[in-house]
Parts: structure tokens; sequence; C-alpha cells
């Protein structure tokens, strides 16, 4: 990881952490996250745009009140409000990728969910997935979250990814155990 990754991973946790118990300490925990995911989706929508507003280089009174208006036109809580303008006056815009993610992680342990990557050689459909989840979920005693990650070289079967536990059941894996054992 580079100084800077890692000073924004820093700086992201810290942040995040200070959001995270805001909300918590505020009783606004599930407003901030709304506030958060339109924040995220309009980040998402125009990032050359929000690079732009983000950019530590403008002057700190046109990125406020560039805020401003995003903050009205969202319809964004006070506690996202003060937390934006915070992030302005401290020049951390640019890190919002990296706050955004540490404060979701920080409400998913919270709510003792368990993040895990299941790869497969095609897209299952969302009942798949939620299935899937369902079984681990009862299996483990945690509750899981799953991302899914295409992976075409798989052939068939599925790698599960939870924390540091693989399971690689795919016909990829089996087909070059197959390969080293017939090799002898």
């Amino acid at each position: 990881m580079s100084n800077i990754a890692g000073r924004s991973h820093k700086i992201a946790r810290r942040y995040g952490g200070v959001l995270f118990e805001l909300s918590r300490k505020n009783k606004a925990l599930n407003e901030v996250l709304q506030d958060l995911n339109l924040l995220r989706a309009c980040i998402e929508a125009e990032p050359r745009d929000w690079s732009r507003v983000a950019n530590p280089l403008l002057p700190l009174y046109t990125q406020r009140k560039i805020m401003e208006s995003l903050v009205g036109a969202l319809k964004l809580g006070k506690l996202m409000r003060d937390f934006l303008m915070v992030l302005c006056q401290n020049r951390r815009l640019s890190d919002m990728n990296f706050i955004l993610e540490e404060f979701l992680e920080r409400v998913k342990r919270g709510e003792g969910i368990v993040e895990g990557i299941l790869e497969t050689p095609v897209e299952l459909s969302d009942e798949e997935m939620k299935d899937f989840q369902q079984s681990l979920t009862s299996k483990l005693g945690e509750k899981i979250h799953l991302n899914q990650k295409i992976n075409e070289s798989l052939l068939g079967g599925v790698v599960l990814r939870i924390g540091s536990l693989m399971i690689d059941g795919s016909i990829k894996t089996r087909l070059n155990k197959l390969k080293t054992v017939m090799k002898g």
C-alpha cells in the first residue's frame, strides 16, 4: 500500500469512526445511512464533477457553497450536513469514498454482519444468492453478506471467501488436483 493510500485509510478510519459514533449517539444511524447512500449515488453518477468539488485546491468558500447546494438538493439531515462541512473545512472531501466504506463497515460490524466474496463462473440470480447467504448464515451462526464476483475461468462450482476462510469448490481446482495426481 502506498503512503498516500495508507494515509487515506487512516483518515477514513478516524472520520468514519466519528460519524458512526455520532450517528449512534444521536440515534440517527438509519438517517445517516440513507444520506450516505444518496451521496454515494451522486458521487457515482458524476465522478468527474465530484473530483472537481473534492479537489483540495478549490477555494474553501466555493467548496462550501457547492456542498451546501448539494445538501439542500439531496435533502440531507443536519448531522450529515455538519459532517460534510467539517470535511470541507479540513479539506478531506477527497477521502469521502474511503470514509463511506469505513462507516458502512462499522455499521455491518455493529449489526454482526460478516462480508464475503462468492466467485462463480456465471452470475447467480438474486434468489440463488439469497438462498446461498441464508444457508451460510444458518451453518456459521453469523449474518453473512456475499458480494458476487464472476470468474469464467472456474468452469463450474464456486470459490467462497469469508475473512480468512476460503472454500474452493471449483471445477478448475478439481481438474488441477487431478492433473497433479495423474502426473504422479
